[in-house]
């Protein structure tokens, strides 16, 4: 991912200050980054508009981010959208659970460096979106 990439993502988290530091994160990296406070916002945002990739905190409360990419999955519009789960929760049972409901890959909350190789994985082959 270059400084020109404008790739657009949803940054799903009810963590106020993970949120916003992440956001800054990926907008100094070329993405236009819209957040959302829970796993319901999101779907809502998700009904108006269209995001190359999607990255949820997986523990929220009420609707977590399993439950979130499972939905995204249930519906045909967002059926395919890259979903790239963050959690301080990685073990072999959390990731497996993220692989069965559609998650594309798991990262660290705190490790960055992951995160940007999971996008940059996830968004690879696509054309600047508009």
């Amino acid at each position: 991912m270059t400084a020109t990439a404008f790739y657009s993502v949803l940054m799903v988290d009810d963590n106020a200050a993970m949120r916003e530091a992440l956001a800054r994160s990926l907008t100094r990296r070329g993405c236009r980054v819209t957040t959302a406070v829970s796993a319901v916002e999101g779907l809502q945002v998700l009904k108006e508009r269209s995001f190359d990739v999607v990255i949820t905190d997986i523990e929220m409360p009420g609707m977590d981010g399993f439950d979130l990419a499972s939905a995204l999955r249930a519906n045909p519009r967002t059926a395919e959208l890259p979903i790239i789960g963050l959690s301080t929760m990685v073990s072999e049972e959390a990731i497996e659970r993220g692989k069965r409901v559609g998650l594309h890959d798991y990262v660290a909350k705190f490790d960055r460096q992951g995160l940007i190789a999971a996008l940059k994985e996830q968004t690879a082959g696509m054309s600047n979106a508009a």
